[in-house]
């Protein structure tokens, strides 16, 4: 029996020589369902936030006042090490060299992967910045509660700052 149509066979090197592709795609959850998993996570968390989102990862207040600000990246004499306790002092006002840096110690601070071009501020410094303001405004909040009045009552500065 004939269809009235001329049957052509191409071969798979044939159709992929004329630019011709297959497509296969599937997804296990729903799209609706993977977008509302998504915005119920909540927005994207900056820097190298996104990886290691616990406070106590990147930054460390000791009952002595002592502040240590751990970073996956190391210095290779572009200068992060300074960079990265200014924007901590900044955020925490105090001096920087109030602060202990440890950097890229494997058992200790986040796994930030590679040290190259300006990632390490990208990543690294939008992680400290962040942190470093959520750690601020924890202490705020801690002594607001001890001296029991409003946290926005209360501010920090520098010593010497006083304006």
């Amino acid at each position: 029996m004939s269809t009235g149509r001329a049957e052509s066979t191409v071969s798979r090197r044939e159709f992929l020589a004329a630019g011709g592709a297959l497509v296969v795609a599937f997804s296990l959850v729903a799209p609706s369902r993977l977008l509302a998993q998504r915005a119920a996570a909540g927005p994207k968390l900056p820097g190298s936030l996104e990886a290691t989102p616990m406070l106590d990862s990147w930054i460390r207040v000791g009952a002595d006042g002592s502040i240590t600000v751990m970073t996956g990246k190391a210095e290779l004499g572009q200068g992060v090490k300074t960079a990265l306790m200014q924007i901590a002092a900044e955020q925490l006002s105090v001096q920087p060299t109030q602060i202990i840096l440890v950097t890229a110690d494997t058992r200790g601070t986040p796994d930030e992967g590679y040290t190259a071009g300006s990632n390490s501020m990208k990543d690294s410094g939008t992680a400290i910045m962040n942190a470093a303001a959520q750690v601020r405004e924890l202490l705020i909040a801690r002594a607001a509660e001890r001296l029991n009045i409003a946290a926005e009552r209360l501010r920090t500065e520098r010593r010497g700052d006083r304006r």
